[in-house]
């Protein structure tokens, strides 16, 4: 009876084996595969880290090669004449120099008020309300060019050297367009590129501002041009006046320069009128500056307002056509001559202050007048 309750024991145990063996690999399957499960997730993970960070580095590296306006760093100078330049960030500081109108400049720091700019070989600060930047300086500024000042340059499709487009030899010149890093972009003739900056040259199109130095300089220049200048012209009508073959002797005390003046303006009214003519425009302008109603000098009398057509600026000054006349002078010696002559208390048209075409008047409007050549005077 017991040997029986074992045998039977024994094939419930062996059925129970070969009931579970088929669950056997499919356990050890199971744990298999959740290991690889995790070793694929932590593979999974290493990767994607890996690509965060080459993402970081690439993006930083394009940050670093942003493309940039070529006037980016720039300002131009909008101010109606000049911008004061100071030494330091108050209008209490030296004046370092000016930033004229349209004057080009690198910005070296700028903030709300003040900004420090770099233009030629003036340095300061400026009121940063006068300047205008980047694109709207380009607006004044226009278009640039580069040039070439290395022995050679290399402009690529890339700003990694990647894909050379040309070389360029010493002292070529293209059109800049942009920035990116430490490279510059050109427009090339096989479309834009990139070249080293370092071997390039940017050409500005405005002028650069002044050092107070050199506007002093500037204006002792000026001041000793106009010296020699004047000193030259007095030479020249001295010269011009022994020329003319007439007894000067003058009634009223006038410089050589008003006698060529006075001629100038001989020649502008009457230069192709005979000698009479010429010489009554003359006594017309000294009558009027002999009389009361009239401004007391020769020069003040040819510049009034409104009085000898073309001749004032209407400001006291020669126009730029007659100033013109006055650097050439007359064009023939009558003018000359009949100048010194009426100055010498010649005088041809008694009192009469004015003159007109002869055929732009009425003559019955007039009491008492004379006619020379083309002219009315009266």
């Amino acid at each position: 009876m017991k040997r029986k309750r074992s045998r039977v024991l024994v094939y419930l145990g062996l059925m129970a084996v070969i009931i579970l063996m088929p669950l056997v690999p499919g356990m050890s399957s199971a744990v298999t595969t959740g290991k690889r499960s995790e070793k694929d997730t932590q593979n999974v993970v290493k990767e994607a880290t890996y690509s965060e960070n080459t993402a970081d580095i690439v993006a930083l590296g394009m940050e670093s090669r942003k493309i940039t306006n070529i006037y980016d760093g720039l300002a131009v100078g909008i101010s109606e004449d000049y911008l004061e330049v100071y030494s330091q960030p108050t209008q209490e500081s030296d004046v370092a120099g000016r930033l004229f109108t349209d004057n080009i400049a690198e910005v070296v720091e700028q903030g709300p008020v003040w900004t420090r700019i770099i233009s030629g070989e003036l340095e300061g600060y400026v009121n940063t309300a006068y300047l205008c930047f980047g694109e709207e300086a380009q607006v004044i500024g226009g278009d640039m060019t580069a040039t070439v000042m290395s022995d050679r340059a290399f402009v690529y499709e890339t700003p990694a050297n990647v894909g050379l487009i040309c070389t360029l030899d010493n002292g070529a010149e293209l059109q800049a367009v942009g920035r990116c890093g430490d490279y510059m972009i050109v427009s090339t003739e096989n479309g834009d590129g990139y070249v080293i900056e370092a071997d390039m040259s940017l050409n500005y199109n405005l002028a650069f501002g002044k050092t107070s130095e050199q506007i002093a300089e500037e204006e002792a220049a000026a001041a000793e041009a106009a010296r020699r200048a004047e000193e030259a012209k007095a030479a020249k009508i001295a010269a011009a006046m022994q020329e003319v073959d007439i007894s000067y002797n003058p009634v009223m005390s006038v410089s050589d320069q008003e006698v060529w003046m006075l001629a100038c303006v001989i020649d502008w009214e009457s230069a192709w009128e005979c000698y009479e003519g010429k010489l009554a425009v003359a006594n017309v302008v000294l009558n009027r500056v002999r009389s009361s109603r009239y401004p007391g000098s020769i020069a003040s009398v040819i510049y009034a307002r409104s009085q000898f057509s073309g001749v004032s600026d209407g400001a006291g000054g020669p126009s730029a056509a007659f100033q013109a006349r006055l650097n050439a002078g007359p064009r023939n010696q009558e003018c000359l001559m009949a100048a010194m002559d009426a100055l010498s208390g010649t005088n041809n048209v008694g009192e009469y202050t004015a003159f007109r075409p002869s055929y732009s008047v009425a003559l019955e409007t007039l009491s008492s007048f004379t006619i020379i050549g083309n002219h009315v005077f009266y």
